[in-house]
């Protein structure tokens, strides 16, 4: 039978856990903002050269940056749901959210390699 040091020890590991996922989910929706902001500055730097497709690349840069937004937003209300289940000693899982983001952030990025390559 666990005694109550175990339990509690057990219970801190779930919360430091559940923190470094919260890290993870922010640096990912960083990473997407950023990402999002350099795709739409070279929209701009190819319509500055002359060169055409510029719209394509503004509208991927700010569908990527407002991506990364909700990454932050649904992260954090991850990190304060997990939070109070592992306090409450329940779980529920809800990675079919956090899949949409990641394949959306896979696809859109996907979308500006191709428009890079085939564009030039």
């Amino acid at each position: 039978m666990k005694s109550e040091n175990d339990n509690r020890a057990t219970e801190v590991r779930e919360h430091l856990a559940n923190e470094r996922t919260l890290l993870s989910w922010v640096r990912t929706g960083l990473g997407l903002i950023s990402f999002g902001i350099v795709v739409e500055r070279a929209g701009t730097l190819a319509l500055a050269s002359g060169g055409g497709g510029g719209n394509a690349s503004r509208f991927l840069g700010l569908v990527m940056a407002l991506l990364g937004c909700l990454t932050l937003v649904l992260g954090t209300q991850q990190f304060l749901r997990n939070r109070r289940q592992i306090s409450e000693g329940q779980f529920v899982s809800t990675a079919r959210t956090y899949l949409v983001i990641v394949a959306g952030g896979l696809i859109l990025g996907s979308m500006f390699v191709i428009y890079v390559l085939f564009a030039g």
